[in-house]
């Protein structure tokens, strides 16, 4: 039978012997029910766009500019930083949940707009550069810069 590998990062929480656990439990537990989720929001068309964007499309023969999933990695190391951090804080009381998971949108949607802005490769098609006015990719569809958004939601929901 083949053994899973399994992760685990720490937030070193200290806990001293004056501490109520079970109120550090219920400070603490609802970072398990929630998430955060990056993504683009608006219409059939501008989801579309993303999507293509992001993944690409083998039969248009576009090739795929990820700017969500790429600007979600180089996001990690801040994110986890933050979240060492303010898992500390809730555990003492001094922040709420909710506004560490708003923190934390607000960081990942920050850096995957950066990553938007830097889209470099692959380099446009020839036929397109001879119509495309500057040397950015995706920054004429505002639009799509725009939707960027977050959600804190329950997980699995």
């Amino acid at each position: 039978m083949a053994r899973r590998r399994r992760s685990v990062r720490r937030a070193n929480v200290s806990y001293t012997g004056d501490m109520d656990l079970s109120v550090l439990v219920e400070r603490v537990r609802p970072l398990v029910d929630q998430e955060v989720v990056i993504g683009v929001q608006g219409d059939a068309e501008l989801a579309m766009i993303a999507g293509v964007h992001e993944f690409g499309s083998a039969k248009m023969n576009i090739p795929a500019r990820s700017f969500i999933g790429t600007g979600k990695k180089k996001a990690q190391a801040a994110i986890a930083k933050l979240v060492r951090q303010g898992v500390n804080e809730i555990a003492l009381g001094e922040r709420s949940v909710d506004s560490l998971l708003q923190e934390i949108g607000e960081l990942g949607q920050q850096r995957v707009v950066k990553n938007f802005d830097r889209i470099k490769q692959p380099g446009l098609s020839a036929i397109y550069a001879r119509y495309k006015k500057g040397k950015k990719l995706l920054i004429a569809d505002m639009d799509l810069r725009d939707s960027i958004v977050f959600k804190v939601r329950r997980k699995g929901g």
